[in-house]
């Protein structure tokens, strides 16, 4: 049996460090994607100005586009790799929670704020266009919003990944 030296021991636990760290910077998920679920999200809020047909339109292809997203990911570590979820294999069981619990809060959010931003944009002294369609013009800030909120889980999943792989 081949025995290693301490020193040898050392720069191979090093190197296996080093690696779990480059592992743990690699993990995000693209600015893109987070990009794209803005705009669908401001889609979203926006068909609330065109109609029961739109707004069943868009929940339909936005929850299309979700469980796309999951269970492609889930299925195929090409596709995980490329729209940075994580394949099955290297998923923890509750990497959803968070991403959940952002969804939950905004869409709470959404129903307290929502009547009051409709009242302050079809107020007086705002523009026609604004009064027509004010979910329209809401839906910009709610697309930074999921982006922003995006582009954090992106830095905390990316800290406490580097954080477990130092350890």
């Amino acid at each position: 049996m081949n025995t290693l030296s301490p020193a040898e021991a050392r720069e191979a636990l090093a190197r296996a460090r080093e690696a779990r760290v480059n592992a743990a910077e690699s993990l995000r998920t693209p600015w893109w994607l987070w990009t794209v679920l803005g705009v669908v999200m401001a889609l979203v809020f926006a068909a609330n100005d065109f109609g029961s047909a739109a707004q069943e339109v868009s929940a339909l292809g936005f929850g299309a586009l979700a469980v796309a997203w999951v269970v492609a990911g889930r299925r195929s570590p090409r596709v995980a790799a490329v729209s940075g979820t994580l394949h099955r294999s290297a998923a923890p069981g509750k990497a959803w929670l968070p991403v959940a619990l952002i969804g939950l809060v905004l869409g709470i959010a959404q129903h307290f704020a929502g009547p009051a931003v409709h009242r302050m944009l079809t107020g007086p002294g705002m523009p026609a266009w604004i009064r027509e369609h004010p979910y329209t013009a809401a839906a910009l800030p709610y697309a930074v919003l999921m982006v922003a909120v995006g582009l954090l889980i992106n830095v905390v999943v990316r800290r406490m990944a580097r954080h477990a792989a130092a350890a």
